[in-house]
């Protein structure tokens, strides 16, 4: 016999029995009246706390002005619903942005929308069903191995000056590890490990992880470490420095490589941190690197993003096969 129902006898049929602060939770948990002004407030709030790049939170600014401008700062975000989304990204198109623009308001909303889910303020994202607009695969910007040659070669020219040398040091280090031009930047002496040769940098997200690199790079640095130290002071304790002993800055970086970019007379391609980071990716598979390990030393969040660069690679093979068909050389 259940002696529950004989004390208290059965319960009403589809009674919600949630007592104590569940109970109170499963009836006060919705926030659906909440401005849209508010919401973003709180969502900007949890990014910078979970450390989220200075860059993001730029663009999170970006999306939700437009955004608030489009729907009104005062609209209860439990009003907006998959029409108000689609409008807002149509507007955008018709306003002649290409879809891959449009792609990243799409994500930043359903990011901010998703969250508000799992934060109790609405009950379902009306980004849910809203599929991201189709943009062209692209294959991103590269230098094949004839260019990087050449880069070497400008920067050769002038290893045996301090700062030519430093030059040298920084391309081989780009191109060797992917970094990052701000990881680069502030990569500390205390993050370079050259018996395992690696570097502990801090990435995206606040998140830190090891990079590392192959001998010809440990040599360099050694090297280049013995050069640092003839610095009569030194301000700073980042790997590299400049002649005064200071830290380098971004814009000093970049406007290093441009120089040595024009010696190496490839002033009609585009030459940057961020393309040598392709670039090191590129060579990194063509050199028989797997896409899990590529995703884990270029800190990617999607194994995607390391599969376009083995498909790159498949695009190199295929040049390759013309010249060396075994049917076509009989």
């Amino acid at each position: 016999m259940n002696w529950h129902k004989q004390a208290y006898g059965s319960p009403p049929k589809n009674q919600n029995f949630s007592t104590g602060i569940e109970g109170q939770k499963s009836c006060n948990q919705l926030r659906e009246d909440a401005t849209l002004d508010e919401a973003v407030e709180d969502f900007t709030l949890m990014a910078k706390v979970e450390g989220r790049a200075d860059q993001t939170l730029k663009l999170y600014d970006y999306v939700f002005e437009n955004f608030a401008e489009s729907l009104g700062e005062e609209t209860p975000i439990g009003d907006i619903e998959k029409r108000d989304i689609r409008k807002y990204l149509a507007d955008l198109m018709d306003d002649g942005l290409k879809n891959t623009s449009v792609a990243i308001h799409h994500r930043v909303l359903n990011a901010f929308f998703t969250w508000l889910v799992d934060d109790s303020y609405i009950k379902k994202s009306p980004t849910k069903e809203i599929k991201e607009p189709k943009t062209p695969s692209k294959f991103p910007k590269c230098l094949d191995e004839e260019q990087v040659d050449k880069i070497f070669e400008a920067a050769k020219s002038r290893k045996r000056e301090w700062s030519g040398y430093r030059n040298y040091a920084m391309l081989i280090v780009f191109l060797d590890t992917g970094l990052r031009l701000d990881e680069f930047v502030n990569a500390t002496l205390e993050d370079l490990d050259m018996k395992r040769r690696s570097i502990k940098v801090h990435g995206k997200g606040a998140k830190d992880r090891k990079v590392f690199f192959g001998k010809k790079t440990f040599n360099c640095l050694r090297h280049w470490l013995r050069i640092r130290n003839k610095v009569d002071k030194v301000w700073d304790d980042t790997i590299f420095i400049s002649q005064n002993g200071d830290k380098l800055n971004k814009r000093n970086v970049q406007r290093l490589i441009t120089r040595i970019q024009k010696r190496a007379n490839l002033e009609d391609i585009q030459v940057s941190p961020h393309v040598l980071r392709h670039s090191s990716a590129t060579l990194a598979v063509q050199n028989g690197l797997d896409a899990f390990s590529l995703k884990r030393q270029f800190e990617w969040e999607q194994i995607r993003t390391a599969l376009r660069y083995v498909h790159m690679s498949d695009v190199a093979l295929q040049e390759s096969y013309r010249h060396s068909s075994p049917m076509d050389n009989m």
